[in-house]
């Protein structure tokens, strides 16, 4: 155990928490990340600096035990976060990033983060950290890279390891605004906003459409996942912003649009389908009070539909997209996930634990295949007189429980890695293939 001095921990999980939790039955969803570093690192110090990233952050020293009504909760009282140090030439971080993300935590016995450090030679290394999301998402997972090179940055001083501790987070869905908000006059126009939204939502739909799955079917617990990224350089990423910017869009919408272009190329939709655009949003300001720099799952998804065929034009598909996510900040709706979990956690509680199984396979089968891009947009870390510093940065989720495709993008120093994750059931060679028209389209997007 860490210290029987730290503070006793003992929250009940919120609804999304739960609900990610029960998910470990059949497959975990967990996501991580791969670091890449440049500088001698100090082992003894890393292991420091992760002792000191636990007592900062509540969520790190925690397991999950149920009560005796099943209800699951955060306790304290693990170990350390786990370092396993391997010797490996580069190129092969990828693959073990999959394994981990493929692999529970016992989360009987925390912590709910785990670290694997590959080093290539004396100068050069990688770390990869393993989350399991009720804990963290990819905001948390940067904000936790920075404490980490803080602690390092100290004790290359000379200096102790400690940092600041942080109180304990409530679940970010008890910090969502409430309908009383909407009481005013101001607030029933936000409302009305709402309301117009959900019809233009509805005059769009079809059945959701994502990528179509090949072959027999694979029980979840036997699919394993397959992890492609793709790296865009800055040069690149700076006509890709450019053009954006031209076109009245975001790069966030041009990621999307490729998506499902290259989805729409491999599962043409007919024409009762609408390819699901899902766009995962940070709301740590959004909530009440806000969030800051803190460790937890703070995300919401803005999903919009549209109809896709041949003749789809890049651009008016980038902008119709912008659109879908601006009526999703300007409306309460970025919450309506959060409040479909709290449903869906509810029934999962009444199932037992004994239900967990089947629970998750009912929440796989009912959640449709839709395209996500999950975007950290332009990551800093920052922390003077550090020994080592970040060469590249990229992340990725296992999501096999709810779909069989997602992607995530992070960009560091301009250069952007865009990971295409997929279940074993569409094989590696279709998920790089997607990858890759992906990439294609972007490219011919330019020339347009």
């Amino acid at each position: 155990m860490l210290t029987p001095r730290e503070p006793e921990i003992e929250r009940q999980l919120g609804a999304t928490e739960d609900m990610y939790w029960r998910f470990d039955s059949v497959s975990p969803l967990n996501f991580g990340t791969v670091v890449g570093l440049k500088g001698h690192l100090d082992v003894e110090h890393l292991r420091q600096a992760l002792k000191s990233l636990q007592l900062r952050h509540p969520l790190l020293r925690v397991k999950v035990q149920c009560d005796l009504s099943g209800n699951p909760w955060f306790r304290s009282g693990v170990g350390m976060i786990p370092l396993n140090v391997i010797n490996q030439p580069q190129g092969e971080e990828w693959n073990l990033l999959e394994r981990q993300l493929s692999t529970p935590f016992d989360t009987l016995q925390g912590p709910l983060m785990r670290c694997v450090l590959i080093r290539h030679d004396d100068n050069e290394c990688s770390l990869i950290s393993t989350y399991h999301h009720s804990v963290c998402d990819g905001k948390s997972a940067i904000f936790l890279m920075r404490d980490i090179f803080q602690s390092l940055a100290q004790q290359h001083a000379g200096e102790p390891a400690a940092l600041t501790p942080l109180p304990l987070m409530e679940y970010y869905g008890d910090r969502i605004p409430k309908l009383e908000s909407y009481a005013t006059v101001d607030g029933l126009k936000t409302a009305w906003k709402t309301v117009q939204a959900s019809a233009n939502f509805m005059s769009k739909i079809g059945l959701p459409m994502g990528i179509r799955k090949t072959g027999d079917n694979v029980p979840l617990e036997k699919q394993s996942l397959f992890v492609e990224p793709r790296i865009i350089e800055p040069e690149l990423m700076k006509l890709i912003a450019k053009k954006a910017k031209a076109e009245h869009v975001t790069v966030q919408c041009v990621l999307n649009a490729a998506l499902s272009l290259a989805v729409a190329d491999d599962s043409p939709p007919n024409v009762l389908q609408a390819t699901s655009s899902t766009q995962v949003l940070d709301i740590r300001e959004r909530l009440i009070p806000p969030v800051g720099e803190d460790c937890g799952c703070f995300v919401s998804g803005a999903t919009s539909l549209h109809h896709l065929n041949k003749s789809s034009k890049f651009w008016p598909l980038a902008r119709s997209i912008r659109e879908g996510l601006q009526d999703n900040l300007e409306t309460p709706l970025p919450f309506f996930h959060p409040a479909m979990h709290k449903s869906f956690a509810q029934l999962g509680r009444s199932m037992g634990k004994a239900g967990m199984k089947l629970f998750s396979e009912i929440i796989g089968k009912l959640h449709p295949e839709g395209l996500s891009v999950s975007n950290l947009g332009q990551v800093t870390i920052e922390v003077e007189n550090c020994p080592v510093e970040i060469t590249r940065f990229g992340f990725a989720t296992n999501t096999n429980v709810l779909n069989y495709f997602n992607t995530s993008a992070a960009t560091y120093q301009g250069r952007m890695t865009w990971s295409f994750s997929g279940s074993s059931m569409l094989t590696r060679k279709r998920v790089a293939k997607i990858a890759d028209r992906a990439i294609e389209r972007v490219m011919e997007a330019l020339e347009t």
